[in-house]
Parts: C-alpha cells; sequence; structure tokens
C-alpha cells in the first residue's frame, strides 16, 4: 500500500465521485432500515430521513471544502498538521479501530446473507475465507482500481434498487403513516441522528480527495450520490412502515426481505422479486468492505510507516474477519450496530467538520 499520490493527468474526473460514494456508503444497514431511527420516530421515521438528508448534504458540502484546502494530501496526513502531532496521532488511531469494528460487523453480516439466502447448508468459515482472499487482491491493487471496480458494479446496485422503488409504491398504505408528529418534534430529531449514523462513508471523500483532479468541484457530485443513497433509504423505509407497520418492522430480523416478498404487482409475470434486493444487497456489502480494508491497510502502512507486505495484508484482514466469526450470535451484532451507529456520527462528520474550522482558525493549508 502506501499508494504514491497519481500526478495530475491521471487522476480520476470528479463524476468517478458517484459510484465511489454510493458503493461505500449503500450497505447491509441501509436495507435493513435502521431499527434504532424507527425506534426513536416511529412511523415519522420518513422524515427523520429528510431532516438527517439535509444535515448530511451540508456536511459533506463543508468535506469539500476542508479537501480543497489540502488537494495533494490523504486526511492522516494533514490531521496532525492541524490538530498537532500528539493528538493527530490519536485521531488516526481512533478511526483505525472504528474501521476494524465496522468490517467486523459487515464481515458478521456477509456471513448472515450467505446463511439464510444463499448457501444455508455450508459452514460459514468457507465464504467468509473466499469473501477476504478476494477483497485482499482487490484492495492491493490500489485505489483507483478499486474505484474503476465500482463502476463496473453501480448499474447492478442502482437499477434493482430503483425497479423496487417504483414497485413498492403499489403496497404501501398511507394510513401507516398517520398521525404525523404524534409524539412531536424531539423523536424525529433522535431519529435523524440515528440516519447520521447509519450513513458511514461520506468520510471516504477525505482519503481519496487527492486522486481526483480539481476536488473543489466534487461538490455536486458528492452531493448527487450522497442524496441518492439517501432515496435508497427512504424509499425501503416508506416501503417497510407502510407494509409492515412500525410493530412488525420492529421485530423483524430482515425487514427488507420480507417486505421485498410482501410485494405484489397484479398482471406482472414474476411473482417474488427477492433477486431486486438480494443482489444488490450483495454488492453493496462486498463493495463496502473492500474501500473500508483498502482504507485500513493503506492507513495502517501510513501511520506507522511500514512498508506494504502481502503477510501484513492478510493479518490486518484476519483481525475483522475473526472477530465477525467470534460473534456469538445475532443480538451481539446488532448491539455492535447499535453502538456504531451512535459513534458514527461524531468520528464520520463531526470530527472532519471541527478539523475545517481548526484549519480554518489557524490557517492551515490552501485559503483560495
Amino acid at each position: 500500500m502506501n499508494e504514491k499520490i497519481p500526478a495530475l493527468k491521471d487522476r480520476l474526473h470528479t463524476r468517478a465521485l458517484v459510484p465511489l460514494l454510493i458503493l461505500t456508503i449503500v450497505e447491509y444497514e441501509v436495507f435493513t432500515f435502521s431499527k434504532a431511527t424507527v425506534a426513536a420516530a416511529k412511523q415519522d421515521a420518513w422524515l427523520s430521513i429528510l431532516i438527517g438528508a439535509i444535515i448530511g448534504s451540508f456536511i459533506v458540502y463543508l468535506f469539500i471544502k476542508l479537501t480543497a484546502r489540502f488537494p495533494n494530501m490523504s486526511y492522516f496526513q494533514y490531521l496532525p498538521i492541524v490538530w498537532g502531532k500528539p493528538l493527530g496521532f490519536l485521531i488516526c488511531c481512533l478511526y483505525l479501530l472504528f474501521w476494524v469494528a465496522f468490517l467486523s460487523s459487515i464481515f458478521y453480516e456477509s456471513l448472515l446473507a450467505n446463511k439464510m439466502l444463499f448457501l444455508p447448508q455450508t459452514p460459514t468459515i468457507i465464504p467468509l475465507i473466499l469473501f477476504a482472499l478476494s477483497l485482499i487482491w482487490l484492495v492491493s491493487s490500489g485505489l483507483i482500481p478499486v474505484i474503476r471496480f465500482f463502476q463496473l458494479l453501480l448499474p447492478f446496485l442502482a437499477i434493482p434498487l430503483l425497479i423496487l422503488a417504483l414497485l413498492f409504491t403499489t403496497s404501501v398504505k398511507i394510513d401507516r403513516f398517520l398521525p404525523v408528529l404524534e409524539n412531536g418534534l424531539l423523536p424525529v430529531l433522535k431519529g435523524s441522528y440515528y440516519v447520521l449514523g447509519a450513513y458511514q462513508g461520506p468520510e471516504v471523500l477525505l482519503f481519496a480527495a487527492p486522486f481526483f483532479m480539481k476536488i473543489k468541484q466534487g461538490v455536486k457530485s458528492s452531493l448527487l450520490a450522497y442524496n441518492i443513497t439517501i432515496f435508497f433509504g427512504w424509499s425501503n423505509t416508506v416501503a417497510a412502515i407502510g407494509i409492515l407497520g412500525v410493530q412488525n418492522l420492529n421485530e423483524s430480523v430482515l425487514p427488507g426481505i420480507n417486505v421485498v416478498n410482501l410485494v405484489e404487482f397484479p398482471g406482472f409475470p414474476v411473482e417474488r422479486f427477492g433477486l431486486l434486493l438480494t443482489l444488490p444487497w450483495l454488492i453493496a456489502i462486498y463493495s463496502t468492505l473492500a474501500i473500508y480494508l483498502y482504507l485500513l491497510c493503506s492507513s495502517t502502512f501510513q501511520l506507522f510507516n511500514l512498508r506494504r507486505r502481502t503477510w501484513l495484508i492478510f493479518i490486518i484482514t484476519a483481525i475483522p474477519v475473526t472477530i465477525a466469526y467470534l460473534l456469538p450470535n445475532e443480538a451481539w451484532h446488532e448491539q455492535l450496530r447499535l453502538y456504531l451507529t451512535v459513534v458514527s456520527v461524531p468520528i464520520v462528520y463531526l470530527l472532519p467538520v471541527m478539523t475545517l474550522i481548526l484549519a480554518v482558525v489557524r490557517k492551515k493549508g490552501r485559503t483560495t
């Protein structure tokens, strides 16, 4: 790893931010409709998502402003410049720990998807190892090949989800969203916090910025990608509430699968639409694992000044894989997910904003 920043002419156009951010942000939790959000806001969870979209979009805009101050540096390179070396190093270590926990959660979710949807009789360690080996091969190639791979995958994720969003409209019952704001605005705002916590991924901008031409012109692409992911989450949440109802949604293990199985489209030759969700789900899990494993490996080598070694990549990958395999049951996983959702807001959103404010105050980086 320790990937060399390419020459300006070899960098990616900011349009490539769209597949990068969509396939980074969309993962398991978007399809399970963040139970914490629905538990907090109940039938008003759709409104929580819209409020979260406004807040998140503004913060993504600030991310571009931050990267524009350090266009040839990744986030870990300028954190010590802005915060000072000791505190910057501790913040970097905090991100590494967060990524290990996050990767462990998603690896476990890949096991869950495989067990329930694909190969239920296969020992869980086998698909886990196959996933890990293919990911090691992919991320070892560098960030630009990963992004090119995401560009190829994007239609297979986006098109089925758009079709599902249209199909959902035939089965949603409006009365399940009434009364609006029954418990006031506070539960809705609490739900918005959980929405932001469920949308990990925008921080990838801060690490990928040096690989793009004129990153300061990436505002439109970044906001487009972020709000497309919000739309997917919003449409799935509306369908879950409008078809299952709040109580059934909270009791369901995989609400997304349950909702798809209940969708009816009279006269259509296909009766079950499960593939429209399971294929994007698998792609989303794999792509999110790929980008975060890349960040974990490359940032570890950079932070501790290590030379890239294949055996080190295997060891780093083995840490979240082992944690995922040793998680006792789904209850432990849901608790881990809840903790990640809560801490994601300060780590993913607030820390970069504070870094931007501090960089402006201390006049660090470019000012034009």
